[in-house]
């Protein structure tokens, strides 16, 4: 049987045709809408540019070590400085941050140069803000290179074929270059020179190899650990120096505390650190003084404190270097508070 088809009304018809027309509107007042820009965006991309200037990495603010940096003739920018903080240093020097970070960095700024006078060396200099005098040597005295020689640009400062290592108060300074050539330090210098002149000065930063007995001593193996010195946590800002003596190697360690009971205190945990790690207490006689000496292996420590100053030997090759130099580090304290 066959189906009537459904008629559609006059008034249907209207309704529909109504509809439609407040679409087609809508469509076209959108349309219209899409096509001007918020005023907002006009008026950003109408407004002059602004003049180039130094710029912090990952948009930080800039930092107060980017203005010690000086333009010196003969060295052409290569690009605008860049500074660094603690949350993003290893950006720039991965694998070494936590050497500063641990010895108390505040902020680095770094900017390349080219150096028409040494060929057109790639020259890069890095300021660091270490926070304090000691801070600042202990990551110069950890990064120095065996067998460098010390320059007289400041107290501690040493240069290698194709860099300057220098600190000033609480700033360590790297210069270095993509190549080494002739008359390049001679340049390096004079950036240097001109770098000294705009850091602010506080006097002069003591001789850490002075504090040792000389004889034997390598002078260039002087260092000032700032945290966790051999392995033991919290054991920190410790002097260590290296020596060569007749009756074999040995290293030095002294660490001035606040008060001799703190002295006494960090003596026993570095013995409770040894006797942990399997050192054995050597009962021999011939030590000076109240010196307390342990071995494993073949690798003799010794501790005594005098007053403030916890002091020591750390892997002497042998008993007779050990005590040597265990005797020398006495009789180099004696009196002393």
């Amino acid at each position: 049987m066959a189906r009537r088809k459904a008629r559609v009304g006059p008034a249907q018809k209207l309704t529909g045709y109504a509809i439609l027309a407040v679409l087609g509107l809508v469509t076209f007042w959108l349309l219209i809408q899409q096509s001007r820009f918020n005023p907002a965006v006009t008026a950003a991309l109408r407004a002059p540019l602004l003049p180039e200037r130094t710029q912090a990495a990952s948009g930080q603010p800039l930092s107060a070590t980017a203005a010690l940096l000086p333009e010196v003739p003969g060295f052409a920018p290569l690009a605008p400085i860049t500074s660094y903080g603690a949350e993003n240093l290893s950006d720039k020097i991965d694998g070494k941050a936590e050497l500063y970070l641990s010895a108390g960095f505040k902020e680095m700024s770094c900017r390349g140069f080219s150096l028409d006078a040494a060929g057109g060396a790639h020259v890069e200099v890095f300021l660091y803000d270490m926070g304090s005098a000691p801070n600042a040597y202990a990551v110069f005295s950890s990064q120095r290179r065996s067998g460098s020689p010390g320059i007289p640009l400041t107290a501690p400062a040493y240069a290698t074929a194709n860099a300057l290592f220098f600190t000033q108060g609480r700033f360590y300074v790297e210069i270095v270059a993509d190549q080494a050539s002739e008359g390049l330090h001679d340049s390096l210098k004079t950036y240097a020179t001109a770098l000294l002149g705009k850091l602010p000065s506080q006097g002069e930063t003591p001789d850490a190899a002075a504090l040792f007995p000389q004889e034997g001593l390598a002078p260039d193996a002087v260092r000032l650990n700032a945290s966790d010195t051999f392995g033991l946590e919290g054991f920190n800002n410790v002097f260590t120096g290296e020596y060569s003596l007749k009756s074999g190697k040995a290293t030095a360690f002294i660490a001035q505390r606040d008060t001799p009971e703190q002295a006494q205190a960090d003596a026993k945990r570095y013995l409770n650190f040894l006797a942990a790690n399997g050192y054995q207490q050597v009962q021999t006689t011939g030590l000076p003084g109240d010196v307390q000496a342990y071995v494993l292996d073949n690798s003799f420590e010794m501790v005594f404190v005098q007053g403030r100053t916890l002091a020591g030997v750390h892997d002497g090759s042998s008993l007779e270097a050990a005590r040597e130099l265990a005797a020398k580090l006495q009789a180099a304290f004696k009196g002393k508070p």
